[in-house]
Order: structure tokens, then sequence, then C-alpha cells
């Protein structure tokens, strides 16, 4: 290491570098402080039924497109996010009956992402989170029949 790097790592100097450090990315925050957030709650139905298990997230529509999401359990959703317009996406995956996967040599139960895209990567979904509102948003939605359901056999 040259001289005048070494110098410049000295003990002392190191402190003061990473404090400022410190200081400067901690001033980098969104408005110095915590996000003021609003509870959204509601009921995701898939094919008429309550959704299992998944998970779903509120995007905000603006040009950060922060990401708010929360479990789905039993077809209901409670979480919270910031008040706007909100592009809402809803996932979930399950295991098709019968299917493994043997490529490690030990069969595994091979799982899909069944939710049309419409719901989650392209969503068509929308919402309006205000203050001072119920913010509770239902979603019905329509995909394929479980591979359980024995459709197409």
């Amino acid at each position: 290491m040259s001289t005048s790097v070494t110098s410049f790592l000295r003990p002392g100097r190191l402190f003061w570098l990473a404090l400022g450090l410190t200081v400067t990315l901690l001033g980098c925050g969104p408005g110095g402080g915590e996000l003021s957030t609003l509870p959204v709650t509601g009921q995701v139905t898939f094919n008429g039924a309550p959704l299992p298990e998944g998970q779903i997230l509120f995007r905000t529509t603006d040009a950060e497109k922060r990401g708010f999401a929360g479990p789905i359990s039993g077809g209901s959703y409670s979480l919270q996010t910031v008040p706007g317009k909100m592009t809402v996406e809803i996932t979930a995956s399950r295991l098709i009956p019968g299917k493994f996967n043997n490529d490690n040599g030990t069969p595994e139960p091979v799982g899909e992402m069944y939710i049309p895209a419409e719901y989650n990567s392209a969503s068509t979904l929308q919402a309006e989170v205000v203050s001072g509102g119920s913010n509770k948003f239902d979603y019905e939605l329509k995909g394929p029949a479980s591979p359980a359901s024995g459709a197409g056999k």
C-alpha cells in the first residue's frame, strides 16, 4: 500500500469517513422519517372459493412503485400501505398431485403458480387507499381449475 493511502486510512480518519458516510446515507431516505400507512383488508376468492393461501401486493402507481405485501390465508388478508392509487398483484402456488421432479435423485413434489398473469405480473387489479376510508378491497379471481379437481382427465 502506498504511503499516501496508508496515511489517509489512519484510524482517526477512518472514523470520520465512516461517520460521514453513515450520516449521508441516513439522510437519503424518503422524507427522513417513517411512512404514514393505513390498514387495508379484504377477501380473495378463486373460482368462487376463498383462496387458501397466497400473497397480495399493493404497489403504488407513482414513479417510486413502492410495494406493500401481506399473506392471504383462508381467503382473507390484512396489511399496511401508504395512501394513494395502487396496482394490486395476487400470487399463489400449489402442488401438482402425482407430479415429481427426480433431478437430484430423490422425488420432490412439483408445484405451480396458478393465478393467471392478469392478476399478478400483468395485473389489471386496482385499488385506491384513502385516509378515513374503509380500505376494504375484495377480489374475485377466475382461472383454470385445480389439477386436483380432475379437470382434463
